[in-house]
C-alpha cells in the first residue's frame, strides 16, 4: 500500500474541487440538463405531467403517458413544460414541485419550489412554516459553489424577496428567499437553474 505525503493530499484535494466546481450546478439530485426521463423511473408514485408546445406532437387516448413523456424528452426539437409534483414518500431536502422549460430539446429553466403543499401540513399551520428556513438551503450551497451574490431586495405587497445567484458558464443558479412585512423568519421559497444569457 502506497502511502501519500500531505503535498499529494493538498493536490488530490484540489483536482477534486476542481472536477465539483467545473460542473453544473445541482439541487436535491437535480441539474439543469439532466435526463428528465430519468425522473419517471425515480419517482414512480409522484405526479408527472408535459404541456407541449408549438409543432410537438400530442398526446392522444392511444398513447401509454410514460411512453408519450420519455418520446417528447428525447426528441432533439421537442418544447414545452414539464411538472413532477412529489408525494411526500419521494420528496427530499424540502423540495414538492418541479417544473422543467423544455426548448428545441434543451432544459432552458429548471424551477425547484420548495413549498409543502397545504394539503400535507398541519392543520393551522402559517405559510411560512411550510418553507425550509432560508439559512438552511443557502448554507449548504454557499459552501458547496461559494458566496452568491446577492440581488437588492423587492417587495411585493407584503412579501419582501431577497434572491442570492451563482454563476458559472453556460448556467446559473438563483435561490430566492422571503420574508412577510413585521416577521423575523426568512424562508427558502425556490432554487431556479437556467442557461446563463
Amino acid at each position: 500500500m502506497r502511502v501519500f505525503g500531505a503535498p499529494a493530499i493538498v493536490w488530490l484535494a484540489s483536482l477534486a474541487m476542481g472536477n465539483a466546481h467545473g460542473q453544473g450546478f445541482t439541487f436535491a439530485g437535480f441539474q439543469r440538463d439532466m435526463d428528465l426521463a430519468a425522473l419517471l423511473e425515480r419517482y414512480p408514485q409522484s405526479s408527472h405531467d408535459v404541456t407541449p408546445g408549438v409543432g410537438v406532437r400530442r398526446r392522444t387516448s392511444q398513447d401509454d403517458l410514460k411512453t408519450w413523456m420519455r418520446e417528447f424528452f428525447r426528441a432533439p426539437g421537442s418544447n414545452g413544460t414539464y411538472m413532477l409534483r412529489l408525494t411526500p414518500g419521494e420528496s427530499q431536502e424540502h423540495l414538492y414541485y418541479v417544473q422543467a422549460e423544455v426548448r428545441q430539446g434543451i432544459t432552458e429553466r429548471l424551477w425547484l419550489l420548495l413549498e409543502m403543499p397545504a394539503d400535507q401540513g398541519k392543520p393551522g399551520q402559517s405559510i411560512e412554516a411550510r418553507y425550509p428556513a432560508c439559512d438552511a438551503v443557502l448554507g449548504p450551497l454557499t459552501v458547496k459553489y461559494g458566496k452568491p451574490e446577492a440581488l437588492a431586495p423587492r417587495r411585493e405587497e407584503a412579501l419582501e424577496s431577497f434572491d442570492y445567484v451563482w454563476t458559472k458558464a453556460p448556467e446559473t443558479m438563483k435561490l430566492e428567499c422571503g420574508r412577510y412585512a413585521g416577521r423575523e423568519f426568512m424562508f427558502g421559497i425556490a432554487v431556479t437553474l437556467e442557461r446563463a444569457q
